[in-house]
């Protein structure tokens, strides 16, 4: 018996930038939010307070599903909860509105 199996690659590493398209959620990012995302500016996702992580993370989801869809042949299967859980820890704020890849630390 013969078996076909289809050849599987996935990528999982995550985007130096995940961009998050804020003229269209410009209702949900006014200027108060500017203000704050420019105080966060380079401070790691896991090292916000958790109130402003809170406030931070409808973003984060938005910007990783954008990213979901632009690559959606690449990440079929994985949903957006796996990315999340992969990703959260290696992101950190940049004031330009994005989420930036934390460099490596060099041990």
């Amino acid at each position: 018996m013969t078996y076909s199996t289809r050849v599987l690659k996935l990528n999982l590493l995550p985007p130096d930038k995940l961009y998050c398209d804020f003229n269209y959620w410009s209702s949900i990012f006014s200027h108060d939010m500017q203000i704050f995302w420019d105080k966060c500016h380079s401070i790691p996702l896991k090292k916000l307070p958790q109130e402003i992580s809170d406030v931070i993370f409808p973003y984060l989801l938005l910007a990783l599903s954008d990213y979901k869809i632009l690559n959606k042949r690449k990440l079929e299967g994985i949903g957006l909860d796996n990315l999340l859980n992969l990703w959260f820890d290696r992101y950190s704020l940049n004031k330009n509105g994005y989420f930036q890849l934390i460099p490596p630390t060099k041990t």
